[in-house]
């Protein structure tokens, strides 16, 4: 039965499509990110126990058996099912579909006392002004500063400039708003830049910049491009010239890409492993022929529509939305 706090938030004008989807944003930052920082036990394959999940503050609102309906119910925008559910022993347990990338508790484990190296992490990330970072070795420690500012809503360029050294291998931009000093910068200091998402990052990325980019990151192997709808062939026409150890590549969300620039890039990209078109308009005969060339090559394309087992993925959110993120 639900309990009458969940009871209360339904009888405040809260309409129940609106609480489905608050519902949904909790469980899909606890299983995706917040377990281990929520301190909650993440058993072997990501999953968590569903009594433990329910003991969490912020589930206060949901009663189990609602958590559970949608744990069931819940499909992404692509069909996919966002969670999954087992029964071990005297335990139901669930988990996260997809993209789960845990964060690390920053407090010492049973209290709420920061450790060491999140003090210091936090003085330092907010303190950048007093630091040159330019030899420093940990790309680890970097990327986290980046991702807790990023967290914060706090990575603004100046910031990212400071962070932005030539020890990273691995940038999430996605979401920014980054200007062509912050790319040019990206570039020149980040020379053996492997994986780079500039998902959602605006009008900023567009064929001239993203010319710029793939001429001087000669390393990359995963790009995530999703909803940069300003680039076009010419871009397409750049990977194929500059990116010869591309493996991963995210077109989502844009229109602005021809079928035929489609076709000649899984062509001419024999490196290429797992390529997101999702949402392209692709002709019959244009699927047939990718699909031909993906099996040559074991190319993995997530297109909607595409069937053949050989070449879709079972789930076509696996790589959503942290694509490539390997760090």
């Amino acid at each position: 039965m639900p309990t009458s706090e969940s009871k209360s938030v339904k009888d405040c004008g809260v309409k129940p499509e609106e609480e489905d989807s608050r519902l949904s944003k909790r469980l899909c930052y606890v299983l995706r990110y917040g377990a281990v920082k929520e301190g909650l036990e993440v058993l072997e394959g990501g999953f968590v126990d569903i009594k433990k999940l329910m003991e969490l503050h912020i589930m206060r609102h949901n009663s189990e058996e609602e958590v559970l309906e949608e744990v069931n119910k819940s499909i992404s925008h692509r069909g996919a099912k966002r969670f999954e559910i087992k029964s071990e022993k005297d335990k139901t347990l669930v988990r996260a579909a997809f993209c789960r990338n845990f964060e690390t508790n920053p407090c010492h484990e049973g209290s709420g006392v920061f450790t060491l190296v999140e003090s210091c992490l936090e003085y330092v990330s907010t303190n950048l002004d007093q630091y040159d970072l330019e030899d420093f070795p940990d790309e680890h420690l970097i990327s986290k500063m980046i991702h807790k500012l990023k967290r914060k809503k706090k990575l603004n360029n100046t910031a990212l400039r400071q962070l932005l050294v030539p020890v990273l291998e691995h940038l999430d931009l996605e979401g920014m708003y980054v200007t062509q000093g912050t790319i040019k910068t990206v570039y020149q200091c980040c020379p053996q830049l492997r994986v780079l998402s500039l998902k959602d990052c605006g009008y900023i990325v567009t064929d001239t910049l993203m010319e710029q980019i793939l001429k001087r990151l000669k390393n990359l192997e995963s790009l995530n491009l999703c909803a940069c709808k300003h680039v076009t062939d010419r871009t397409i026409k750049a990977l194929m010239r500059h990116t010869v150890n591309l493996k991963q590549l995210n077109l989502s969300w844009i229109h602005s890409i021809s079928e035929t620039a489609l076709i000649q890039l899984i062509t001419s990209c024999p490196n290429l492993s797992h390529l997101d078109i999702y949402d392209h308009k692709i002709s019959p005969q244009g699927i047939e022929t990718m699909t031909e060339i993906a099996q040559q090559t074991k190319l993995t394309i997530v297109l909607k529509g595409l069937t053949d087992k050989e070449v879709a993925p079972e789930n076509p959110c696996l790589m959503l939305p942290n694509f490539g993120k390997v760090w």
